[in-house]
């Protein structure tokens, strides 16, 4: 390592660390649920945006990159997500929630309800002020940075 990137790469690093230790954290917990991180993903992003095409939920999402397909297959044969015939063009096919999707997301919502209340516990909201829009600039021009537009976080 050259000298003076030294507290470069532990930034690196330790966006990194915190990434993976919360994704674990978050699919521990939500094993009560009986569903991953990704899917509860794709679970609340429907909740909120349902119908949406493949290709539109996909544009939603932070945890896959390109075609969800194979997330999203999944979710169907657990039967939370289903498949629909667009309304307006039966060549195009919409997904929705199950009933046991949308019963899903509202444990989902309760489960992530109680990891916020952790990470406010050791973040305050100051802190927290500071440190978003530093991490939102390293996405500034990049795909992720839409997708977070898109949802409403920036």
């Amino acid at each position: 390592m050259k000298k003076g990137f030294e507290e470069v790469e532990k930034f690196r690093y330790l966006i990194l660390a915190v990434q993976r230790n919360g994704n674990r954290l978050l699919n521990e917990v939500l094993k009560e649920v009986g569903v991953t991180a990704s899917q509860a993903e794709v679970i609340r992003v429907l909740e909120m945006k349902q119908p949406l095409s493949l290709k539109d939920l996909g544009k939603l999402l932070i945890c896959e990159t390109g075609s969800p397909s194979r997330l999203v297959e999944r979710m169907i044969r657990d039967g939370h997500v289903e498949r629909m015939t667009h309304p307006d063009d039966s060549r195009f096919v919409l997904l929705q929630l199950t009933k046991k999707g949308q019963d899903a997301a509202e444990k989902i919502k309760s489960v992530e309800e109680q990891f916020y209340h952790h990470i406010q516990s050791m973040v305050s909201e100051t802190e927290l002020n500071g440190i978003n829009p530093i991490l939102e600039r390293f996405l500034r021009g990049f795909p992720l940075h839409e997708t977070l537009g898109l949802r409403g976080f920036l």
